[in-house]
């Protein structure tokens, strides 16, 4: 639910409780301290029934003993016998308008006018009679007799007044009471009320406080699980690189130690000891580039570098190093190629390791039967694209087929995980360090392209790799360079390493060449080496202790100064992989090539002869 929305449904709801209860004590508050006929009765000038009454009983008495000492012949002033008389007539009107008063007792009410009116009927021909009396006296003794038959009428009228004068005030009282005790009771519910919504209101802020300092606490430790991992992250790529840096240098002189007992003769037993040694060097060659290139996966820093090359050439490079390994386990390795013959433009070492990852995985995993590999190139033709130019909807599929175990549906996600094996238990069957698949996904994710797997247990494995690429027109054929080596023999070599194993294994490799050698430890013999005598090429190790391979490049350049002679091609050799991608990337054109440790016989072969016939000005491609 959105925050306005809710926000107004807690209002609404706070309104709905208090309504009710606030309406109720405003109407009790209203009805007893503001309706105007409370206040009149509480505040208004108010004399009494009874009093009404008292002032009619004694003017009707004064009346009365006015006329008796008039009768009596006292006092023969007819004028205050009138007098009388017309204060007792006002007085019997107050009364009969006040009778009105009585309408909470309407039986008392009705006695009383009627009991006025028969004083009223008693005393209204007394006008007459008066105006008589000065001339005959003796009439007002009829008078005193009806006033006297009416006396205890009057009495009565007082009494009775009285009573509900008495009456009127005691209802006044418990009403007054009453009106109190219902403020009372409201102003409690209200204080309940109040005391009610402010709780809710405290623990409405308590909870809230709570629920941030929740959420506060949730985004710190998410904050620091994110740094932990994130830091858990560089110590294992800086963990990884530093073995990979560690393990290549004497890797090295155990790859080209082994290749160069290969070009000797040697007893069958001998050959059989020395293919062990190549095959667990490869191996452990195999494993730790898996683990380098898994860490810059990892951190997002490998690049692909494309370059121009026939994938059907690609495809038989892969089948040849391949085709031993099959044959070692009773395999058959085929292969199949579909599509046009033409060039491409795409990384064809990713390529290669993806291709070699999943066959090495397939004759791993297959026991009998056989493993095939397919490349198919589809979409359209370049065309009249110049060279180099690329062209859309261009495709490579991969498609690496096997006869083994094959894998459940519901486990094909997880081998693609890193570092996970299927079979966990001690008595596997299958070595492996679970990385090969995962390498393989991330490849294929850097290329932008997408892999399939269709795997049925108990018949086999196919994975589908399609990548896409761009075709590009075959190269002109130009005219071939010839090696140096043809003009002036033999050519010279300077191998600069620190390291006195991989320095002696350089040099063996290239005097195994028919290149003359020259060695140094550091870059300030190297220097004054050339100074001494020049060389056509310098396999110059980067990482060195003191003045590095980029000091040497320095001295070099500052040797050469404002002079015409010609530098040595420099061909950087070294085993932090990662400076040489970046370097890659980065277009680093000071070097003629790059090679990672450790370096096969047949690459540093290629790399010297691409120096050697190249131009002097030649650089390493951008």
């Amino acid at each position: 639910m959105q925050r306005p929305l809710r926000r107004f449904l807690h209002v609404l709801i706070w309104v709905v409780a208090l309504a009710p209860p606030l309406a109720a004590v405003g109407y009790l508050l209203y009805a007893n301290l503001l309706n105007p006929q409370v206040v009149q009765r509480l505040t208004g000038n108010y004399d009494g029934l009874y009093w009404d009454a008292a002032q009619m009983q004694l003017a009707y008495s004064r009346f009365e003993s006015q006329l008796l000492i008039y009768a009596d012949g006292i006092d023969r002033d007819i004028d205050k016998v009138r007098l009388r008389y017309e204060v007792l007539q006002s007085k019997l009107n107050v009364m009969k308008g006040s009778t009105r008063s009585l309408v909470a007792t309407p039986s008392l009410m009705k006695r009383q006018a009627e009991d006025l009116d028969a004083i009223d009927a008693t005393i209204a021909p007394f006008d007459a009679e008066i105006a008589m009396l000065s001339e005959r006296p003796e009439r007002a003794v009829p008078m005193l007799e009806a006033l006297d038959a009416r006396w205890s009428a009057v009495t009565d009228l007082a009494l009775n007044r009285r009573f509900a004068d008495v009456t009127e005030r005691e209802a006044i009282r418990r009403d007054f009471i009453a009106k109190r005790r219902e403020l009372f009771a409201a102003g409690l519910v209200l204080l309940v009320l109040s005391a009610a919504a402010a709780a809710l209101l405290v623990m409405n802020g308590y909870r809230r406080t709570r629920l941030i300092r929740q959420q506060h606490a949730a985004l710190e430790a998410e904050h620091q699980a994110t740094r932990a991992a994130r830091e858990a992250s560089m110590a294992k790529d800086a963990f990884l690189g530093m073995i990979s840096h560690e393990l290549r240098t004497p890797l090295h002189a155990i790859v080209s130690s082994i290749e160069l007992l290969g070009f000797h003769s040697h007893s069958e037993s001998d050959r059989k000891v020395i293919g062990r040694l190549e095959t667990a060097a490869r191996q452990l060659e195999a494993q730790m580039k898996d683990l380098t290139d898994y860490a810059r996966l990892g951190a997002g820093k490998l690049e692909l570098r494309p370059e121009e090359f026939d994938p059907r050439e690609l495809l038989q490079s892969i089948v040849d190093e391949n085709e031993q390994a099959a044959r070692a386990r009773g395999l058959a390795l085929a292969h199949a190629w579909h599509g046009a013959h033409r060039c491409v433009l795409a990384d064809p070492h990713r390529i290669r390791q993806i291709a070699n990852n999943l066959v090495t995985n397939a004759i791993r995993y297959t026991e009998r039967g056989s493993v095939s590999i397919e490349f198919a190139l589809s979409g359209p033709a370049p065309g009249v694209l110049p060279r180099a130019s690329t062209a859309p909807a261009q495709t490579l599929a991969i498609k690496v087929s096997d006869t083994g175990p094959g894998v459940a549906a519901a486990q094909i996600p997880l081998i693609f995980k890193e570092f996970t094996q299927l079979d966990t238990s001690r008595s596997r069957r299958y070595e492996g360090a679970g990385m090969g698949l995962a390498i393989v996904r991330g490849l294929v994710e850097l290329f932008g392209g997408h892999i399939d797997t269709d795997s049925r247990v108990g018949e086999g494995t196919t994975f589908t790799v399609t990548i896409p690429v761009a075709a590009i027109e075959a190269p002109e054929a130009g005219p071939e360079a010839t090696p140096i080596q043809a003009l002036w023999a033999p050519p010279q070599v300077m191998v600069v390493d620190d390291n006195p194993l991989v320095r002696e294994s350089l040099c063996e490799m290239v005097t195994h060449m028919g290149y003359a050698t020259r060695a140094a430890g550091d870059t300030d013999s190297a220097l004054a080496l050339l100074a001494e005598s020049p060389c056509d090429v310098v396999l110059l190790d980067l990482h060195m202790p003191g003045r590095d391979g980029y000091a040497f490049l320095a001295g070099l350049e500052a040797r050469k100064g404002g002079r015409r002679a010609v530098s040595p091609r420099v061909i950087a050799v070294s085993a932090d992989v990662a400076a040489l991608a970046s370097m890659a990337v980065e277009g680093e054109n000071r070097f003629f090539a790059a090679l990672a440790k450790p370096l096969h016989y047949e690459v540093l072969r290629a790399a010297l002869q691409r120096a050697l016939s190249a131009p002097r000005e030649a650089r390493m491609p951008g």
